[in-house]
């Protein structure tokens, strides 16, 4: 820490300057200071980190005799091999996975799609993870793969406020499931990032593209297009993030 008033490096979440419009909402998990801050779309007033909640799995053709379509969902497997028709095999799939006590569990459910689509959907604080494959020892020619997605959208990003408690320790501290989280929306914030930002750089929320969950990134590739800008070069894994409203 340098001298009072010339700190080495900032806090993530502070606030930086006048005017700064901040919204509130419940956080349904645990949102760290200066975090991107998303809601699902037609929810209204909850908080909540970035997940895929959405896997689409799509066959490039209509299985065929002989082929086993495997879906693994969120580690656990899932297998239907043709029977009657290709028709039959995805509704057989989309079955299996409703049927799983695992996915009851987490929330977990599957829905048809396109005719050769399975859409598995999540909870909104859980990520899925999804791989898929087409095994044949006949003629088809079918492959799988699978497109992971989110139906949410930015809302801002996390403010920092001086919280604490008796369970907390250094390095906990942050916005708690239940409580009414600060939302910058329109305004300046210190924010984690990844270290190739640089002032008035474009920024982004690391969604599926390279970089870590939880940070900013000037890297558009699949990455979360907020609307907003850098105000100011990475400092200690920290820049200054200009809002720029709801996205």
């Amino acid at each position: 820490m340098g001298a009072y008033g010339a700190p080495d490096a900032a806090i993530a979440g502070l606030i930086v300057g006048v005017p700064n419009a901040v919204e509130s909402a419940i956080a349904k998990e645990i949102i760290p200071f200066g975090a991107p801050v998303f809601g699902m779309v037609g929810v209204e007033n909850k908080a909540y980190n970035y997940h895929t909640e959405i896997a689409t799995v799509s066959l490039n053709a209509d299985l065929a005799a002989d082929d086993t379509l495997a879906i693994t969902v969120n580690g656990t497997l899932f297998d239907v091999t043709f029977a009657t028709t290709h028709a039959a095999a995805i509704t057989a799939m989309i079955a299996e996975i409703n049927a799983s006590t695992a996915m009851d569990a987490l929330g977990i459910s599957a829905a048809a799609g396109g005719a050769r689509e399975v859409i598995v959907n999540g909870p909104a604080d859980l990520t899925l993870v999804v791989t898929s494959a087409v095994t044949s020892a006949g003629s088809g020619t079918a492959d799988a793969s699978v497109v992971l997605s989110s139906a949410r959208k930015f809302l801002g990003a996390a403010a920092f406020v001086q919280t604490g408690g008796k369970t907390w320790g250094a390095g906990t501290s942050a916005w708690q499931i239940g409580m009414s989280v600060n939302i910058v929306h329109d305004g300046t914030l210190w924010v984690p990032v990844e270290s190739t930002v640089a002032d008035k750089d474009p920024a982004y929320a690391v969604s599926l593209g390279a970089g870590t969950l939880g940070k900013f990134t000037d890297v558009s590739t699949t990455n979360y297009d907020i609307g907003g800008y850098f105000r100011s070069n990475v400092d200690n894994g920290l820049a200054i993030l200009e809002v720029r409203g709801l996205k």
